[in-house]
């Protein structure tokens, strides 16, 4: 009976939410077609809390730029059929350039892009991980009220730690991308 109390704390604890929208978030508004979608877009959000910025090329090319490599817009376009082509730009020079097709590399479900889910599972090998379970995240992108983008990103966790300490939770992060103009995208002064 003497064990009752700690474990019933240990599992009241163990679980966590954390969620990061913004004040002025409007949610997402429905875009009819991905042609709404086309334009040119600031990189990286400039969030005002001060939590951590969230940049289009790490959700389009993850791994492709370091952090001083990052190009400073994005631009969108329509590909042939049921595609968006991307393009990182910086100084009037695209870094990269990506075509994305619906049902392969996204879905286009209520007016919102959602990316494939991505799935991973911890084995506690690493040295210093005590988390074995697994981890599932889901990114979705949209456009708001205004017409600016924005970017949802949930992950949810189960597991345990250290072995015997059962774990579960979920995040969600919401940030808003910028519209540029469209000649903040131009190619070579075009």
């Amino acid at each position: 009976m003497k064990l009752v109390a700690p474990i019933a704390m240990c599992l009241f604890f163990a679980g966590c939410a954390s969620t990061e929208v913004a004040e002025e978030d409007t949610g997402f508004a429905s875009s009819p077609s991905l042609e709404a979608f086309v334009g040119c877009y600031r990189n990286c959000s400039d969030p005002s809390d001060g939590s951590a910025q969230t940049c289009l090329s790490s959700i389009i090319w993850p791994d492709g730029f370091e952090a001083e490599t990052r190009p400073q817009a994005v631009l969108i376009e329509k590909g042939h059929g049921e595609s968006l082509v991307a393009s990182a730009i910086s100084d009037g020079v695209v870094l990269k350039q990506s075509q994305f097709r619906e049902g392969e590399d996204f879905e286009f479900t209520s007016g919102r892009i959602e990316l494939k889910r991505d799935y991973a599972a911890s084995g506690a090998r690493e040295p210093g991980n005590p988390f074995i379970g697994i981890m599932t995240s889901k990114t979705m992108l949209g456009l708001d009220a205004s017409g600016q983008g924005r970017i949802s990103q949930s992950t949810t966790f189960a597991g345990t730690g250290f072995l015997i300490i059962p774990i579960a939770g979920s995040t969600l992060s919401t940030q808003q991308i910028e519209r540029f103009p469209p000649g903040a995208c131009s190619i070579n002064g075009t």
